[in-house]
């Protein structure tokens, strides 16, 4: 099956389309002829999946529209500033067969984001999308340059999200699924696969849930007894504020909260090592809240053959310990899926009782683990941390490793889950969403915005997060990473300026996009800043002007592509290590 790239734009008397084949790349374009768009389509619907960005919400619905005749300005109107659904607008729009694949894999970032954090030019077309007239030739021009762009930079982030697009084929494949599904989300293909019926997807029992038979707790059963007690998910406190209802108490001498998610306790601002001749090991659930709705009859109701569930999850763990790691990917999409969509009340497996049924019994026997580590080591083990499906401690010394298998291994045994087990050589965490672990292998785990190792896609100040994790794991001094490096792309800012601003200003300078790359600056240049409407004290509506954060008091602006520039000398390299310096402070760290 070959793949089709594609992106409209659409005004009030003019459309056209992009279109390049994915194999040859070679590109067609359409302009205000519906006659040729609907004999390319009728070639190619059924040998081809059209690819585009956002193209769920958007491009297939106007493709659609446009094959039934519709006027693709009304229908663009209805899904931008009506914020309509296809469905809604015409009845038989998904009569229109197509098949679709989206690579808006995360939709918190746009196609312009993504563009700015592969280091590519973010320029945006100076033509008015509201323009009451037709377009002339030279806007139409300028029109198809920047709408290639778009569509050759889809195929970028196509390919650097490829695994999703294989994995979700791989679905179809292995599930024998029609091609049409390659349009649906992961959920609702793991609803098809396992055959789900909508049966609960009201909220009446949601708050009814039970707590499995092999929980352990003595000490603190007082968990457990606040989740049978406290069965609303938030409350109004005594100012009359409305708060999210949650239980925070010590669990193993840290601060932990308990709530609907998972479990979270952590030592804050901590840092150690075990050359102290003391182990420090990350024992985790291996597939934690598939395990629990398997091993305990947990499974949204809907599934009708719960046995389907327990024979994916069987053969993902065959193919694991066979190292076939590819081969796992479609088993694990429907493995992971299944909890998400027990809350999602548009899903056929919407079961909110087991919702809630999973991660609180989850929580529950976490702590039930805690509680018999702590039992029988006593002071021989200090905890550092708990996540969802994790703890994280230190033995005094390896003497202890042995007793503390034997008690994981009872716990094993007794509520049928299995732990995983990683020793860790340095550990470093701000919180516990923020940290680092270096692993005896040499390997790294990292979490949080300020350590995360970057990726084309999400490529933003990557030197701040090199200069603090390499200080972190290695004590690399931030100024050598910081000053010896010279590539342009890792001191970039990515900032989107959101709806509620109605103009963005470089100094005194209107600037047309709203995407836009900022460098810190030893020149005498602007700031940048955001511009609203708001309402003064004397109900007068003013502009309120606020400075865009993450960024130098002087900046310098490069919108073109960077992939292979050089830091030029006026780039302010001590802004850089200032704002590293600042990061260290978040995990207690005093850096001189």
């Amino acid at each position: 099956m070959r793949l089709l790239f594609y992106d409209f734009e659409i005004f009030k008397y003019d459309w056209c389309v992009v279109i390049i084949d994915y194999n040859t790349r070679k590109k067609k374009i359409i302009i205000n002829d519906r006659d040729e768009l609907l004999d390319f389509y009728n070639k190619t619907k059924y040998n081809y999946i059209y690819v585009g960005f956002n193209s769920r919400s958007y491009d297939s619905v106007i493709l659609r529209a446009i094959i039934l005749g519709l006027d693709p300005k009304e229908v663009n109107d209805k899904l931008i500033l009506d914020g309509l659904k296809g469905f809604q607008i015409h009845k038989d729009l998904y009569k229109v067969p197509l098949y679709s694949y989206d690579t808006m894999v995360n939709r918190g970032n746009s196609l312009k984001q993504l563009e700015g954090f592969m280091g590519h030019m973010i320029k945006e077309t100076d033509v008015d999308f509201n323009i009451d007239r037709r377009l002339t030739k030279k806007e139409m021009d300028e029109t198809i340059y920047y709408c290639t762009h778009d569509v050759e930079e889809t195929i970028e982030v196509f390919e650097n999200t490829k695994s999703d697009f294989d994995a979700q084929l791989s679905l179809i494949n292995e599930f024998d699924l029609p091609l049409k599904y390659i349009g649906k989300t992961k959920a609702q293909l793991t609803a098809e696969i396992l055959g789900a019926e909508k049966l609960h997807g009201t909220s009446e029992e949601e708050m009814e849930y039970e707590f499995v038979n092999c929980l352990k707790l003595n000490k603190y059963k007082f968990v457990q007894e606040w989740f049978d007690e406290n069965r609303f998910l938030t409350y109004v406190n005594e100012k009359g504020v409305t708060k999210k209802n949650g239980l925070k108490v010590d669990i193993g001498g840290i601060p932990t909260i308990f709530g609907w998610g998972g479990i979270h306790g952590c030592i804050n601002k901590y840092t150690t090592d075990n050359s102290d001749n003391s182990v420090i090991v990350h024992s985790d659930v291996g597939s934690m809240y598939p395990n629990i709705m398997v091993q305990h009859n947990l499974l949204s109701r809907a599934v009708k053959e719960p046995s389907k569930y327990k024979d994916i999850l069987e053969k993902r763990l065959e193919l694991k310990h066979a190292g076939k790691k590819k081969e796992q990917a479609p088993f694990k999409v429907v493995l992971n899926g299944a909890f998400g969509v027990t809350i999602d009340k548009f899903s056929k497996m919407c079961d909110l009782k087991r919702g809630k049924e999973i991660p609180i019994n989850g929580q529950l026997l976490l702590t039930d683990l805690i509680e018999q580590l702590e039992n029988k080591l006593k002071d021989n083990i200090y905890f550092i941390q708990y996540n969802t499906d994790a703890v994280i401690c230190k033995l005094k010394s390896k003497d202890y490793i042995d007793t503390y298998m034997e008690i994981c291994k009872d716990w094993e045994n007794r509520t049928k889950l299995q732990l995983e087990h990683d020793w860790i050589r340095t550990i470093t965490q701000a919180n516990v969403n923020n940290y680092v672990f270096a692993f005896t292998d040499g390997s790294l785990e990292c979490k949080g915005a300020y350590l995360q190792k970057n990726t084309p896609l999400n490529n933003d100040m990557s030197i701040l997060n090199d200069a603090v994790r390499d200080y972190l794991v290695n004590k690399t001094p931030i100024e050598k990473t910081i000053n010896e490096c010279d590539e342009l792309i890792k001191f970039q800012h990515i900032n989107k300026i959101g709806k509620t601003y109605y103009k963005v200003l470089w100094g005194d300078k209107e600037l047309n996009e709203r995407v836009i790359r900022s460098f810190a600056c030893t020149k005498d240049l602007p700031g940048l800043f955001k511009v609203k409407k708001t309402i003064n004290k004397d109900g007068i509506e003013v502009d309120s002007i606020q400075k865009v954060s993450n960024n130098s008091e002087y900046i310098f602006i490069d919108n073109e592509d960077v992939t292979n520039k050089k830091c030029p000398t006026y780039l302010d390299k001590q802004w850089y290590i200032n704002e590293a310096i600042k990061r260290l402070k978040s995990f207690g760290i005093i850096y001189k």
